[in-house]
């Protein structure tokens, strides 16, 4: 078949349009479907992210309120088939309702705000003087090798041993309670800002040095930005621990205070009374950790 022959019959085909002519340039057609497709795949990557989020909190709220159920369920199992004796551990019924009836004594309240006072004292004093020790320890590290047998010596003491020290000193007070918190979150809060201050980035410190920023410019702008999230970490780790100093050292001796409150109630054998209070310092410990961990939220978030 010769080419011109070849050439009719390409063009007598009806399934194909009309040969463009010589010196045609080709230019793609834009497609609207190709177009969309980005925005369609962002948008099924943030429906995923979305169910993804909704089924992971569903799964840990029910592994919380099974955990809570299975030992709801055991203790009331204990208590009342009389595994143990129930005057020993009382019923989760009694606990709630004696929990309850403590809310609407004005007593209650008062020993409350004593504990919590002591508490945040010795959060805020022993975190501040804790921070400001992390740092000078980290940038002078002679001066922390020199201290570092005294700072262990005085870490290892047990804390109730230094309540009755400081109601010897105090008095049945405040001033105790207050101590012996701020001795168990200074040293909280001293050990994560040195780590984190000590632990930044090599090449970073290099970098700032090659820039010429000066000690103080690569502090302020540079070290302690870095370290901010691990210090905020520790102060969760420290509010709880203010509560177990107040509540120690009202334990121990105290006018009024949830740790005295305890010792009155288990001494008198009431056990549902002990329970109800033991469940107060814990929410009271909660409460103080929600505060910081939503502080420590909004600090990684300004960090990214």
């Amino acid at each position: 078949m010769t080419r011109t022959a070849m050439q009719q019959t390409t063009r007598k085909d009806p399934g194909m349009g009309p040969l463009p002519e010589a010196g045609t340039t080709f230019e793609p057609a834009e497609d609207a479907t190709f177009a969309s497709l980005p925005a369609e795949f962002d948008h099924q990557m943030l429906a995923e992210r979305r169910r993804a989020r909704i089924k992971e909190k569903v799964t840990v709220w029910a592994v919380r309120l099974g955990a809570l159920g299975a030992f709801l369920w055991g203790w009331w199992y204990v208590s009342s088939n009389q595994v143990l004796d129930p005057a020993l551990i009382s019923a989760p019924g009694d606990v709630a309702r004696t929990f309850i009836n403590q809310l609407a004594d004005s007593t209650f309240w008062t020993d409350v705000g004593s504990t919590f006072s002591g508490a945040m004292v010795g959060l805020v004093i022993g975190s501040a003087a804790g921070i400001l020790a992390g740092v000078i320890f980290a940038r002078v590290p002679v001066l922390h090798t020199a201290a570092s047998p005294f700072l262990t010596l005085m870490n290892s003491l047990p804390r109730p041993a230094l309540a009755p020290i400081f109601i010897l000193w105090f008095g049945l007070g405040f001033g105790p309670k207050a101590l012996v918190a701020i001795s168990v979150v200074f040293f909280v809060l001293m050990t994560n800002t040195m780590s984190a201050i000590k632990g930044l980035d090599h090449d970073i410190s290099q970098l700032a040095k090659s820039l010429g920023m000066t000690r103080r410019q690569r502090f302020f702008k540079i070290e302690f930005p870095a370290a901010l999230p691990s210090i905020v970490g520790g102060l969760r780790l420290g509010a709880v621990y203010s509560v177990l100093g107040a509540v120690v050292s009202e334990m121990v001796g105290a006018y009024t205070g949830l740790g005295q409150r305890l010792v009155v109630m288990t001494n008198n054998f009431l056990v549902a009374d002990t329970f109800a209070i033991l469940l107060a310092m814990g929410i009271l410990s909660m409460f103080l950790d929600l505060v910081i961990s939503g502080l420590q939220r909004l600090v990684i978030r300004s960090h990214r």
